[in-house]
């Protein structure tokens, strides 16, 4: 899909999350989030909606839910076929930003992942899908460490013979 991207922080293992919650809070991370995002779309399921709490504001925010959510300035979607066509009506960039099933549900599709790969570990229930590497060529954006955790900012972008076969 034209102008798809995800942006996630994983772990090691790929570890998004526990308990409905992020794993990790990199003040570098939540700059380049924010930055990232703004003035973009932002298409997230219910859960991670829940865990935000609110809109996130100077973003279109989109949430794909079964359930019936009202809150001020979020669009729902009950299906992924209603999300796509509004989706694919739209050429500004659009973000996937969490949980798992919409990572797994949009990685084929995804031009761009922004991730930021931290060092370490931490229990997890929730993951990043993994995906073949070798399909998209890699810049690190940013080095970091926090805590004695080191990480990185990387944006991987689909090779073009890659998007190509999609």
């Amino acid at each position: 899909m034209k102008n798809l991207a995800m942006i996630a922080c994983i772990g090691r293992d790929g570890g998004l999350g526990k308990n409905n919650d992020l794993l990790w809070r990199f003040s570098e991370d939540q700059k380049f989030f924010r930055n990232t995002t703004m003035d973009s779309i932002i298409v997230m399921g219910r859960k991670t909606f829940i865990s935000i709490g609110r809109a996130l504001p100077g973003r279109e925010n989109l949430v794909l839910s079964r359930s019936n959510i009202s809150a001020p300035d979020v669009t729902v979607f009950h299906d992924k076929t209603e999300l796509d066509q509004y989706l694919k009506s739209i050429d500004s960039q659009k973000f996937i930003i969490g949980g798992a099933s919409l990572y797994e549900m949009y990685l084929s599709e995804a031009e761009t992942i922004y991730l930021t790969e931290v060092n370490a570990e931490k229990p997890a229930d929730v993951f990043f899908p993994s995906f073949d590497r070798s399909n998209y060529n890699a810049e690190i954006l940013q080095t970091g460490e926090t805590d004695g955790v080191s990480y990185r900012i990387v944006k991987y972008s689909r090779k073009e013979e890659v998007q190509n076969a999609i």
